[in-house]
């Protein structure tokens, strides 16, 4: 033992149940030049040591950890109750490399979460700034619309476009301030009973100028007797479907949108299903991936974020619902909205 001390590069001690040093190697020597080390106490050069009880650790074959300032030089020290030779031993090692690394971490973290809050600071205000004038452009552009229409009627196509690609915008803007708030935890959720059938005619008629502009048919079928009411948080659920439907208008090019209300056993189920392009099997296990949009060749040649349905699969999670995709492609596709259980939902009284 005492020739791998004495080859060790690092320092290391020994001493007994009193404190007093056994062994000092000569790196231990060369740490602490002005002291003296064998036949000295421990704590002399090593203070920390005090806290502790040798005996405890000699009996129970204990160790312990401290890290101490020497001069500029961070070290480690490990002490070690060795019962076989009624001893203490002591093993250091200089960390200093690592305490910098430690240190340059922290403060990449740190500048990394003042950038996050920076980028939520920007994200809010730049929303609320754009958002604004876009209220009012969609509105005079609706109201001009109107007005026109009667003397113009082929300015409609003008006007629906002007009023739909701010509105798209205005969603982007959404989805992006709606992310991040989920990526930080931001997010509050407020559970109320909502009238499914309510939110999605509401739904219809933000899209109503989409399908029309596409020629598209857009329809909603209710198969229950009465409403349904759910248990969810309005604003994320609404917005499940705010993207669904947006996605179906995107990726369909002929033929029809339908929204339809059905119970299957005792859960409660909205489709919203297209005669769009269709989703070929390889890319349905990515289409909850934030951007994965980008991987997909066959929506290359469609506007997108990317973040559509990497949001509605988070504020599904958040709603403690399900989804799932039925689609072919050339053929369509098929979302399936599911709450599970009779306790999620009711009927309109």
């Amino acid at each position: 033992m005492a020739l791998f001390a004495e080859l060790s590069p690092d320092p290391i001690f020994r001493f007994d149940e009193t404190g007093k040093v056994v062994l000092a190697n000569n790196s231990a020597h060369q740490l602490f030049p002005y002291k003296v080390l064998v036949g000295g106490q421990v704590q002399n050069v090593l203070p920390f040591t005090a806290e502790y009880n040798a005996h405890d650790l000699i009996t129970h074959n204990k160790s312990v950890n401290h890290t101490m300032l020497i001069g500029e030089r961070f070290y480690m020290f490990i002490v070690m109750g060795v019962t076989k030779f009624g001893m203490c031993q002591v093993y250091g090692r200089d960390i200093t490399d690592l305490k910098i690394k430690e240190r340059e971490l922290k403060d990449a973290l740190e500048r990394a979460e003042e950038s996050k809050k920076l980028k939520e600071f920007f994200l809010s205000q730049i929303s609320h700034e754009i958002r604004s004038p876009l209220n009012v452009i969609i509105g005079y552009s609706d109201l001009l619309m109107n007005e026109l229409m009667k003397e113009h009627p082929d300015y409609r196509s003008i006007f629906l476009s002007m009023i739909n690609n701010s509105k798209r915008l205005y969603r982007t803007f959404d989805l992006m301030l709606n992310m991040s708030q989920l990526r930080t935890g931001k997010y509050e959720m407020r559970l109320e009973r909502v009238n499914i059938n309510s939110l999605v005619k509401t739904l219809l008629n933000e899209f109503k100028s989409f399908s029309q502009e596409k020629d598209l048919g857009l329809s909603f079928i209710n198969t229950l007797e009465k409403d349904a009411v759910a248990t969810v948080d309005h604003y994320s659920f609404a917005q499940i479907f705010i993207n669904l439907i947006d996605n179906a208008i995107k990726y369909t090019n002929h033929g029809k949108i339908d929204i339809i209300l059905y119970k299957s056993n005792s859960n409660l189920c909205v489709d919203v299903s297209d005669t769009g392009i269709g989703i070929p099997k390889e890319y349905q296990s990515k289409l909850f991936t934030p951007f994965s949009q980008a991987d997909m060749g066959y929506t290359r040649p469609y506007d997108g974020t990317g973040l559509g349905l990497a949001l509605v699969k988070s504020f599904i999670e958040l709603n403690r619902a399900k989804i799932k995709v039925n689609s072919e492609p050339g053929r369509g596709s098929t979302f399936t909205v599911i709450l599970e259980g009779e306790k999620r939902w009711g009927m309109e009284v």
